[in-house]
């Protein structure tokens, strides 16, 4: 990546988090990053996809997490695997979704963005599959109940993620990790146990005496 290129980049994503999305101009980004307001077409087609780029490097902690998920398949708890990535992702969530969320509020820029998407074949249905790969890997070697669907699984950790990312910075809630985590344990454990009753003990002793 040329260094004007990142420098327009850079530029870009200091004016979103310090100034938002409503009123920022290609002029203002040209003016931050000190270059030409021409150059910047130069990299990039059009002001969406200066935005797009710069919001995709501001995910990167995400896509990187989703990558290696592959190459931690079995080295440790998978509540614990589980655990780290589900809070790199809260993590760059929670400091993007003001900028996510004012893209959608813009029915051009949203529009145009789909496009860069479906361009390049990616988008939110890609990192949950991600997911699903690794909770599938996982089942293959037993440490995961068959009875689990990995993709509905997925999306469910995916979504969990998410939302609370997007509830606790809309409310000003900032939460240190150790509670952030906290929270992932108890929704995983939930979903791990699953939502139907677990028979007592008595039950199962009962179980067990029915099929000898």
């Amino acid at each position: 990546m040329s260094d004007n290129r990142q420098n327009i980049i850079d530029a870009t994503q200091r004016l979103l988090q310090t100034h938002g999305l409503a009123r920022l101009t290609t002029r203002d980004i040209a003016r931050e990053a000190r270059v030409a307001e021409g150059l910047i077409y130069h990299h990039f087609k059009d002001k969406a996809e200066l935005i797009f780029e710069a919001v995709q490097i501001m995910m990167e902690d995400t896509k990187n997490v989703l990558q290696n998920l592959p190459l931690q398949v079995g080295t440790r708890a998978l509540s614990d695997i589980l655990e780290d990535a589900l809070c790199t992702i809260y993590r760059t969530h929670y400091e993007g979704v003001f900028i996510i969320c004012s893209i959608f509020s813009d029915i051009h820029l949203h529009k145009r963005m789909q496009e860069i998407m479906k361009e390049r074949n990616i988008g939110p249905r890609s990192k949950i599959e991600g997911l699903s790969v690794f909770l599938e890997a996982e089942q293959r070697l037993g440490r995961l109940s068959k009875n689990i669907d990995p993709q509905a699984a997925a999306r469910c950790l995916w979504l969990i993620t998410i939302q609370l990312a997007m509830e606790n910075r809309l409310t000003g809630r900032n939460p240190d990790e150790t509670q952030v985590r906290k929270e992932f344990r108890n929704y995983m454990q939930t979903l791990m146990n699953g939502l139907a009753p677990q028979p007592t003990s008595e039950e199962n002793i009962t179980m067990k005496k029915v099929k000898k």
